[in-house]
């Protein structure tokens, strides 16, 4: 896992256990998070805190095609690469 993709999947732990009311150890991040009780509201004031954390716009059904930390983890880090590298091939 490189540094940035640590970044993102620490960030979503812990926002994620916010929503959830638990401390950031007690989640398993190879969990659905349907399993620990998300709801739809949740999922989309989450995928607002992502699009406000990463600077990236992201499909609202985000959390829901990939349901784990782990998995919503490593698609986020692919959308921020791409935004970055994006960013610099403009300010080209």
């Amino acid at each position: 896992m490189t540094a940035g993709n640590r970044h993102v999947h620490t960030w979503l732990t812990e926002r994620v256990a916010a929503y959830l009311r638990r401390p950031p150890e007690d989640i398993d991040t190879s969990v659905p998070l349907a399993d620990y009780g998300l709801d739809s509201l949740s999922a989309l004031a989450i995928t607002a805190d992502i699009e406000d954390e990463f600077e990236v716009t992201v499909n609202d059904a985000l959390i829901w095609d990939h349901p784990t930390i782990d998995t919503l983890g490593a698609a986020l880090s692919v959308l921020v690469e791409a935004a970055r590298t994006s960013a610099k091939q403009a300010c080209r």
